[in-house]
């Protein structure tokens, strides 16, 4: 099953759920495909990482059970951020396609 997971908040709790939803999806069946496209202030959830919220090794986890991590490049972009080798550098056009493409999709 194709899962995509859509993040554009910047709540460091909702981005924790987010990220501990989207590791569940990748590692519950070996079919699965997980795409998660971050857009608006959730392009900056390394700054929401914390004691209580340990989102970069959620997100690193996730990318390492092959889990597919892209942040708007716009967005990036407006906040003077840049793609790293956890999260790429995506477009509408990758926002698109996921959203056209998966059999589910969930919004946080």
């Amino acid at each position: 099953m194709k899962i995509g997971i859509l993040i554009s908040t910047g709540d460091a709790e909702t981005i924790w759920n987010a990220f501990r939803f989207a590791n569940l999806c990748v590692n519950t069946d070996i079919n699965n495909e997980v795409s998660v496209f971050m857009h608006a202030k959730a392009v900056e959830y390394e700054a929401c990482d914390s004691d209580n919220f340990n989102i970069k090794e959620l997100a690193k986890t996730f990318v390492l059970s092959d889990g597919k991590l892209l942040a708007c490049g716009k967005c990036l972009g407006f906040r003077g951020l840049e793609e790293n080798e956890i999260c790429r550098k995506g477009s509408q056009k990758d926002l698109y396609e996921m959203v056209a493409t998966s059999d589910k999709l969930i919004c946080f």
